[in-house]
């Protein structure tokens, strides 16, 4: 078991996960007398201020924008050590253990679940950011029975990812990033997230991704360079307009992607289509 560290106000209970620059824990708030997720900067992270820089954006971004289907960020400790944040502990599983457990869902489940990511990513862009790494591993099923997108840790404005793509460090997870992120173009704004949110909708109903899977700079090469498989090809009956609307998504520029706030109506008709079908 990880020994725990201590942070005043808190005692970590158990530990939840993490990756090279931060770790979360459990953790009973003692002033609310309440579970919260602490997200506590890893003091061996080989990225230093990077890991601090990109905890403080991760601060901004949560505190800046609320919305029911985002997760919310409670504290921000990021002004002295120990580096930190506390956010809602949301009960249920990761959408990613959901998918492995049914190998694929069905088009009314999926779009129901794509619905209100894409609720939420409205509200990140409409703040000014990018969430950065839309992936079923990012979205929480909760046990109230609603989606919820998590982990603001590569979240930022268009642009701010420049001097992290001159020093060769790429932010995001390689089988959802969009042509132009995979291309290192620091302008790719809330459009990336679009694209990431087609290869997860193609994901859903289908239980495999669209592209080839390779290595992370294999897989970046395939976005950049290839068009992604049609749903009309695979297996399957699927709501009327659902394989056109993922081809959109999944557009190669940009600019043929819809914003997160259009795209919304569109996914209520096809999710009302879905359950009429079913």
């Amino acid at each position: 078991m990880e020994r725990a560290p201590r942070i005043a106000g808190y005692e970590l209970v158990q530990p939840l996960g993490g990756g090279p620059f931060a770790r979360v824990w459990t953790a009973h708030d003692a002033d609310n007398d309440t579970l919260v997720a602490l997200k506590l900067l890893r003091d061996d992270s080989p990225y230093g201020e990077t890991a601090l820089t990109l905890l403080r954006r991760e601060a901004s971004a949560g505190i800046g924008v609320t919305h029911p289907h985002l997760v919310r960020i409670r504290t921000d400790h990021t002004h002295e050590p120990p580096y930190y944040l506390t956010m809602d502990l949301l009960r249920g599983e990761p959408l990613r253990s959901a998918l492995r457990r049914r190998y694929r869902l069905r088009p009314a489940t999926a779009l129901w679940i794509i619905r209100q990511v894409a609720e939420a990513l409205a509200a990140v862009h409409r703040a000014g950011f990018v969430h950065g790494d839309v992936k079923p591993e990012n979205v929480r099923l909760t046990d109230s029975h609603t989606s919820v997108l998590i982990d603001l840790g590569f979240a930022h404005r268009p642009g701010a990812n420049a001097r992290f793509f001159n020093d060769g460090l790429i932010l995001g997870t390689a089988n959802y990033m969009a042509p132009e992120v995979c291309s290192l173009n620091p302008d790719a704004d809330g459009k990336a997230d679009i694209f990431s949110l087609g290869v997860m909708l193609f994901e859903l109903v289908t239980g495999k991704l669209p592209f080839p899977i390779g290595t992370s700079a294999q897989t970046m090469e395939a976005h950049r360079t290839l068009s992604p498989a049609d749903l009309r090809d695979e297996p399957g009956q699927w709501p009327q307009g659902l394989p056109a609307l993922i081809r959109r998504l999944m557009a190669h520029y940009s600019s043929a992607r819809p914003h997160a706030a259009a795209l919304v109506p569109d996914l209520i008709a096809l999710e009302i289509a879905a359950l009429r079908a079913a």
